[in-house]
């Protein structure tokens, strides 16, 4: 009755990344065109690292994953503390007795399995909730910024790996605002 765990920073920044980037997509970031548009760019992922609103959200993912995997861990524990039981008493046991206690474990297991794929479900909904919720207010800002500055078209940079690639794939330092859109966020937490 093995598991396989991942690490849960490594799942959550995993998610986190792939929740910003399939939501953020297409976001303008800023600069000025040949036509006179202006044009930019935010780093989305350094926003919702280095914002009050982006660590908020992680540290809200993070207690909600390890309240789950509380569960998840004294559900293996008692499994466990099962297996060994039966493994210790095996020689002493009848063969009915044996029986009834492995049909036993195996429900166990079986309730467990079933109870870690829910946990795991109320997992990936919640990191959605709360990565959709970050979208929404990200998104807001952009266009307040863009709108205050006279900016056009506003581009996500992403991170730069093909699964979390954002829509821009080479701009000058100077049309980015991801500084602008960090501050502008975090004045809405004070």
């Amino acid at each position: 009755m093995r598991r396989t765990r991942m690490g849960r920073g490594a799942a959550i920044g995993r998610w986190i990344m792939v929740g910003i980037f399939v939501g953020i997509l297409g976001v303008p970031a800023w600069g000025e065109t040949a036509d006179g548009l202006k044009v930019g760019y935010v780093d989305a992922l350094k926003v919702f690292d280095q914002s009050k609103i982006g660590k908020k959200a992680k540290g809200l993912l993070e207690e909600f994953v390890k309240s789950r995997q509380k569960i998840i861990d004294l559900e293996e524990a008692e499994i466990k503390e099962l297996e060994e039981t039966l493994t210790k008493q095996e020689s002493v046991l009848s063969p009915e007795a044996k029986k009834a206690k492995q049909e036993d474990l195996q429900k166990k297991f079986l309730a467990y399995q079933k109870r870690a794929t829910d946990l795991n479900r109320e997992i990936q909904d919640k990191k959605t909730e709360v990565l959709n919720d970050f979208h929404q207010q990200l998104q807001t800002v952009v266009k307040r910024v863009a709108e205050r500055e006279g900016y056009a078209l506003v581009f996500d940079k992403g991170s730069g790996t093909p699964a979390e690639m954002g829509s821009l794939l080479y701009a000058k330092d100077s049309l980015a605002i991801t500084e602008k859109v960090l501050a502008e966020l975090d004045k809405e937490l004070k």
